[in-house]
């Protein structure tokens, strides 16, 4: 596993601020492995949009590299279902937030998220037929936001597949979507037409879903009525439109390095190389394997 160390902190991650002349914050990084670092987002200022009737937790298992074919990379993800707004997000990323949020007030210092947790969130209008996409970009305070339509997704059930995910007993469907094949199970007594991340549309709610290349499953391991608050924080997005986002986010994976190098972060790689301590190489190239092509 990848180690990131952040100077002022004590952890896994420990990251240095510097004041840079302009008044901007220059954060450093210390790792074993160049990768993606996602920054820290106050989280206290929020528009409350609805409350869930229903909350799914579902483990994301994910590849990490080309040859990972255990998809060892993991986050744990929330689904919130209420009657104007779907959300959809990182768990484990939002509890950290929550709790730097508060810790920078008190004691001013934060942890830093590990390297597998998503920085997306999706946020679906049930009346105006939108989906919203948050993307926090990664050695910055940006997040870039677009908007789209619901997307018609067109299943191919099969009756005769069935299996059991938390006890529910669930049939199977495939379909196509994002440039790859699906198949998800479903609990027909749970009638709520959504799922994990922009799957949705089935008759009943998405318990599991996988694509076919094994690159990617989400899979429920906790649901409760207990109602939560679904929001939208007050953060500066700036918009865009989704094929701008892919774009955008194609060029950072390839050109990472300078991509780094031009997001005005400092990373310093510790390997075991005969170099020893030194700066990220400006032709690094991230892996990139998109859920969405």
């Amino acid at each position: 596993m990848k180690r990131i160390i952040n100077i002022v902190l004590c952890g896994l991650v420990i990251v240095c601020c510097t004041t840079k002349a302009n008044a901007q914050v220059q954060m450093s990084y210390a790792m074993d492995e160049p990768t993606f670092m996602i920054t820290h987002k106050d989280v206290s200022k929020f528009q409350q949009l609805d409350s869930s009737r229903v909350a799914i937790t579902y483990r994301y298992n994910f590849r990490e590299s080309a040859a990972d074919d255990s998809l060892k990379a993991e986050d744990y993800m929330t689904l919130l279902v209420g009657r104007n707004y779907v959300s959809f997000f990182s768990k484990n990323l939002r509890e950290l937030d929550e709790k730097n949020t508060e810790s920078i007030k008190t004691t001013m210092s934060f942890d830093t998220p590990e390297q597998s947790w998503q920085g997306y969130d999706i946020l679906r209008s049930v009346a105006q037929g939108t989906i919203t996409v948050s993307n926090r970009v990664p050695f910055t305070d940006d997040v870039c936001q677009y908007t789209e339509p619901v997307p018609t997704i067109e299943w191919t059930y099969i009756p005769e597949d069935t299996a059991t995910v938390m006890g529910f007993h669930c049939h199977a469907a495939t379909c196509e979507y994002g440039g790859r094949k699906w198949k998800a199970y479903y609990a027909c007594n749970i009638l709520l037409p959504y799922g994990p991340w922009k799957f949705g549309g089935l008759k009943g709610t998405i318990l599991k879903v996988f694509d076919t290349e094994h690159n990617f499953i989400f899979e429920a391991e906790g649901l409760t009525q207990k109602p939560q608050p679904i929001v939208r924080y007050d953060w500066k997005y700036k918009q865009m439109t989704k094929e701008e986002w892919l774009k955008f986010e194609a060029n950072m994976y390839k050109n990472a390095g300078a991509f780094v190098k031009n997001s005005g972060a400092r990373v310093i790689i510790m390997d075991d190389s005969d170099r020893g301590f030194h700066p990220l190489n400006e032709s690094w190239e991230q892996y990139y394997n998109p859920i969405e092509k």
